[in-house]
């Protein structure tokens, strides 16, 4: 069962989304590193509600998705969103003959729940990284930085399935239902697991950004079509997922610039540390862009949130002019 009190604690936070909002405004006043270009916002945003749709799904090719069984289908969004992170280790996969791009990383893991595998909490709790290695097609030893990121990911899954046993006796629909049909209290609720918590640190203040534990709140209403348990009330309080993809189109549309020696280090593919001040920077410049052409948007008489402009940039991302070039790489457990 939930944990005592749990929502009433919830419902008295309620501030982790404007934590984000306002961070990575105080981020962006003194960057060194990144700025964003606001003068170019308004024109920008009117061409991409233009050209883009607002809405977008979780496809079924590559998603476990179950109608006949909402509950498989939540704990699928919270198995995939546990581990929904290595994009700075792309390239390594790449040279290693295999890929961890996120469509096959979802359809690795489809495959195990429509195989009865590493589909309930009790089995996240017991997984091992030689089960990962299998379940998502990732050769023992084809690098040591590969085998490495296997490693968590079965650390990530079992603290999900542990959270899931103590806390909610294993039952995933509980975790939903604690949450109250609020997108921001799921995300508070999974943002106290140390597997969620992302948090860094910027010239001695917490700068949160939450990146997966708010995607997992826009995943389950997408992949439960807004229906209960995830008839979520307050998409619009979430912020953009703070990951590699939004600010790398954000800086190829011109929206977001980047100092010469981050610029340099990006195009010739040398790591950005996490939780160095340039990442930090890079990841506000993304959430706080796109509050502001959320913003600007709302201003010109369009209803959207800050969720709806993160897909489209994200899909945005994949169109092969941008996609060929090259994003910030960092080893990160939290995109």
């Amino acid at each position: 069962m939930p944990q005592p009190n749990s929502q009433s604690q919830v419902n008295k936070q309620h501030r982790l989304a404007d934590a984000v909002r306002e961070q990575a405004a105080w981020v962006m006043a003194q960057a060194e590193n990144v700025a964003i270009n606001a003068e170019n916002i308004p024109d920008y945003v009117a061409r991409l509600l233009a050209q883009y749709p607002l809405v977008t799904t979780l496809d079924p090719e590559h998603h476990f998705l179950s109608q006949a069984e909402p509950a498989a289908t939540v704990a699928y969004v919270l198995a995939l969103d546990s581990v929904n992170f290595g994009s700075g280790y792309f390239g390594i996969a790449q040279a290693a003959g295999v890929s961890l791009e996120y469509t096959v990383v979802a359809g690795a893991l489809k495959k195990a729940f429509a195989e009865n595998r590493l589909n309930t909490p009790e089995k996240w709790a017991e997984v091992t990284a030689i089960d990962c290695h299998d379940v998502f097609a990732i050769p023992m030893s084809a690098a040591p930085q590969l085998d490495a990121l296997m490693a968590l990911f079965a650390n990530h899954l079992q603290v999900t399935g542990l959270q899931m046993l103590n806390r909610y006796s294993g039952d995933v629909m509980q975790l939903l239902a604690a949450a109250g049909n609020s997108a921001e209290a799921l995300v508070e609720l999974v943002a106290d697991w140390p597997t969620f918590r992302d948090v860094a640190i910027y010239r001695g203040q917490e700068v949160p950004f939450y990146k997966r534990a708010q995607i997992l709140a826009a995943d389950m209403q997408l992949a439960l079509q807004g229906k209960p348990p995830a008839a979520f009330t307050d998409m619009d309080r979430l912020t953009c997922f703070a990951d590699n993809m939004v600010p790398h189109v954000l800086r190829h549309d011109g929206i977001v610039t980047y100092s010469d020696d981050v610029l340099h280090r990006i195009e010739a593919g040398i790591e950005i540390p996490r939780g160095s001040e340039e990442e930090t920077e890079i990841r506000a410049a993304g959430v706080h862009g796109i509050e502001l052409m959320r913003k600007a948007a709302e201003d010109a008489g369009h209803a959207v949130t800050a969720v709806n402009l993160d897909h489209i940039i994200w899909n945005r991302g994949y169109e092969s002019g941008i996609y060929a070039k090259p994003t910030h790489k960092t080893k990160s457990v939290w995109y």
